[in-house]
């Protein structure tokens, strides 16, 4: 890994530092995650009513706009969405157990006690899925 010069940015050195671990090794996933459907827009909603919307709206055009490569999107939205929902888990920690127990078919309390960082994992898992891009152009025309 390339040390960080003047001018890069954090989140592109962290973005970067992501990448280089995905393909030096897999990490074993416990779960499976379903695509996001209509009936998760409410509780996503919730969940990003509570956390601060706003923060979110910016990273969910991104997301939508087409202008970036799928790589592109899938890594700096992942970062900036699952960022700013994991740095405000513990406004919203039932409705994010209970939202990703609904897309990983694994209950909330179980999930409670996985192995650490396996919540964080989730979150970022379904955030970095291109196969939810539509959803998030969806969600994106609803916040604009």
């Amino acid at each position: 890994m390339k040390k960080m010069e003047i001018g890069d940015t954090l989140q592109d050195s962290v973005a970067e530092k992501a990448c280089e671990q995905k393909t030096e090794s897999n990490i074993e996933r416990q779960y499976t995650l379903r695509r996001l459907k209509d009936s998760d827009l409410f509780p996503l909603l919730k969940i990003l009513k509570k956390i601060g919307i706003r923060d979110c709206k910016e990273a969910f055009i991104q997301v939508a706009s087409g202008e970036k490569t799928l790589k592109q999107i899938g890594i700096m939205a992942t970062f900036d969405i699952a960022d700013i929902l994991i740095g405000n888990l513990a406004k919203v920690e039932n409705e994010t157990y209970e939202m990703w127990s609904d897309i990983s078919g694994i209950p909330a309390d179980d999930i409670r006690e996985m192995e650490f960082g396996t919540l964080p994992l989730m979150i970022m898992d379904t955030f970095s899925e291109a196969r939810n891009t539509s959803f998030f152009r969806v969600l994106s025309r609803f916040l604009s």
